[in-house]
């Protein structure tokens, strides 16, 4: 017995070579929209206008707890230590205030850039400028952040300064710890040495006076 030939009417065979190329077009576009946002990006005009601010701002930042300006802090050699507890008061910058800090600090460094930067915490770094176009620094932010929050948590009520704790927690967060206390204030500089800029490794900084 003979196969049957199924035949579509050319209507039908339209619609589907045009689906078709309808589907490999948005695949293209996708894959260009993708190489520019992780690659092409770092090349672009506002890329290379913010990347040595972004840079800055990103070390700064980090430095001063997550703020751009802190109200309340303990001026310490080179760095102004936030405090983030001072007797029932707190006062924690959260992951949305960093990245606005980001790109404010940008905006004051490198004003020719313009007005409208904005900084967004990915997976592992941080990507500072427009939607299209923006400057990326390696740096994890959000791991930096949570192990600093992690460390804030469990001495904000601590009675008395457990070094062992302390130690395991560094090893832990794979930071390098050094604390300064007096009286009734503490700061806390964490060196996350395998987060760098520029061969420069990131420093975190918070206080609690109790």
């Amino acid at each position: 017995m003979a196969a049957k030939r199924i035949y579509k009417p050319r209507s039908e065979l339209k619609a589907l070579s045009i689906l078709k190329l309808s589907a490999l077009a948005l695949g293209v576009i996708l894959f260009f929209s993708l190489l520019a946002y992780f690659y092409v990006n770092d090349f672009s005009p506002t890329a290379r206008c913010v990347k040595t601010a972004s840079q800055n701002a990103v070390m700064d930042i980090a430095a001063r707890g997550g703020f751009d300006s802190a109200g309340n802090c303990i001026n310490y050699g080179i760095y102004s230590v936030p405090l983030y507890k001072e007797g029932a008061n707190e006062n924690i910058p959260s992951l949305e205030d960093i990245k606005t800090a980001i790109a404010l600090k940008v905006m004051q460094q490198a004003p020719e850039c313009g007005d409208d930067i904005e900084a967004r915490i990915a997976g592992d770094n941080v990507k500072v400028g427009k939607m299209l176009s923006h400057a990326t620094v390696d740096v994890d932010m959000k791991g930096i952040y949570e192990k600093a929050i992690s460390l804030y948590q469990s001495q904000k009520s601590a009675a008395s300064i457990s070094l062992a704790e302390l130690a395991r927690m560094a090893k832990q967060g794979d930071y390098v710890l050094h604390i300064n206390a007096n009286n009734s204030t503490i700061l806390y500089f964490m060196t996350f040495t395998k987060e760098q800029v520029n061969e420069n490794p990131v420093v975190y900084s918070f206080g609690i006076r109790k």
